[in-house]
C-alpha cells in the first residue's frame, strides 16, 4: 500500500467546477475537525469531573476514559485526513492525559480492556 501526500500546489488553469469542489470538500473537513476536537474537549471534562468526584464508581470512571480515548482518535483521523500529522503538540495542547492517549481507539472495545 502507497501513501500519496496531499497536493497543495495545484496547477491553475485548473476546472472552475473542480475547484468549487475541491474548496467544498476542504470547508467540510475543517468544520468535521472542529466538530470532533469540541466533541473530545466535552469528553476530557467528563473525564476530570469523573475523576474529581469521590462518589464516582470505578466503572463510570471506566467509561468516560473510553469515551475520551474514542473522541481523540476520532479528532486523529480527520486531523490526518487534513494533512495535519503532528499529533503530539496538539494533545499537549489540550491536556490530553497519558491514560487517554493510550487507550485511544473504539471505546466499546476499549472499555473492556482498560486495567481495573
Amino acid at each position: 500500500m502507497s501513501v500519496r501526500p496531499p497536493q497543495f500546489t495545484k496547477t491553475p488553469d485548473q476546472d472552475p467546477l473542480a475547484a468549487a469542489l475541491e474548496q467544498e470538500i476542504f470547508s467540510e473537513k475543517a468544520s468535521t475537525l472542529s466538530r470532533l476536537t469540541k466533541k473530545l474537549e466535552k469528553a476530557l471534562a467528563q473525564l476530570s469531573e469523573a475523576n474529581d468526584d469521590p462518589d464516582a464508581t470505578e466503572d463510570l470512571k471506566r467509561e468516560r476514559l473510553a469515551q475520551a480515548g474514542e473522541a481523540l482518535w476520532h479528532v486523529t483521523i480527520q486531523r490526518e485526513l487534513c494533512g495535519l500529522r503532528r499529533h503530539r503538540e496538539f494533545n499537549d495542547h489540550l491536556n490530553v492525559p497519558r491514560a487517554v492517549r493510550l487507550c485511544m481507539g473504539p471505546a466499546s472495545i476499549m472499555k473492556d480492556r482498560i486495567l481495573r
